[in-house]
């Protein structure tokens, strides 16, 4: 019995695969789309000095470094093998 939340039948998506496979990634991808959205048009969410503007301005800015963090390198070149 494997534990894996991906169930092993191909009805599944790649996509679907990958989004629950790497779901932090894309949490983070979500979230600073849309503070990025807030930020970069402030006027329409009151103006560059509302609160909701601030706040998604440091949060855009949190979720990339966190992005940098979470994210996997897919380097084949072998590093970290043990020989």
């Amino acid at each position: 019995m494997s534990l894996s939340p991906i169930p092993s039948n191909s009805s599944v998506s790649s996509c679907h695969r990958a989004v629950i496979k790497n779901w932090r990634t894309t949490a983070i991808g979500l979230i600073i789309s849309v503070t990025g959205f807030v930020s970069f048009s402030p006027d329409t969410f009151g103006g560059s000095q509302n609160f909701v503007v601030i706040l998604s301005r440091y949060i855009t800015s949190g979720g990339l470094a966190a992005l940098g963090i979470v994210s996997k390198d897919y380097s084949t070149n072998g590093e970290g093998k043990s020989q």
